[in-house]
């Protein structure tokens, strides 16, 4: 398996992480409040993995141009994840927020699932 799917397969158990957060959020349930640094820390690895596999890709090398449009996407997701859920609304996350981070991502891991397979 390339590198490039295994970014991917981080990055969807990231937004598998992500729908269950937003779940227990819509239910009003108490989570730990480690969860959310854990699915932020998940998605950076992935981010990260996913820069590494199309920085080292030799000149020779199929990379779709589609794995660079889901990396900018995941990587605006991110950064507005950081910054909603991080900076600006540390206790109450309005759904707007939470609905265009989440958006964003799924749109970003969707991309790199057809560059990657």
């Amino acid at each position: 398996m390339e590198l490039i799917q295994w970014a991917f397969w981080v990055l969807a158990a990231a937004a598998s992480g992500g729908l269950l957060f937003a779940l227990l959020s819509a239910m009003k349930v108490r989570y730990p409040s480690w969860f959310g640094v854990g699915h932020g820390v998940l998605g950076f690895v992935g981010l990260i993995m996913l820069g590494y596999a199309l920085y080292t890709a030799g000149p020779d090398a199929t990379i779709p141009q589609t794995a660079y449009w889901a990396l900018g996407l995941l990587g605006a997701a991110f950064l507005g994840g950081a910054l909603f859920f991080g900076v600006v609304f540390r206790q109450a996350k309005p759904w707007w927020a939470i609905l265009s981070h989440g958006g964003l991502a799924l749109a970003g891991v969707v991309v790199l699932f057809f560059a990657a397979y």
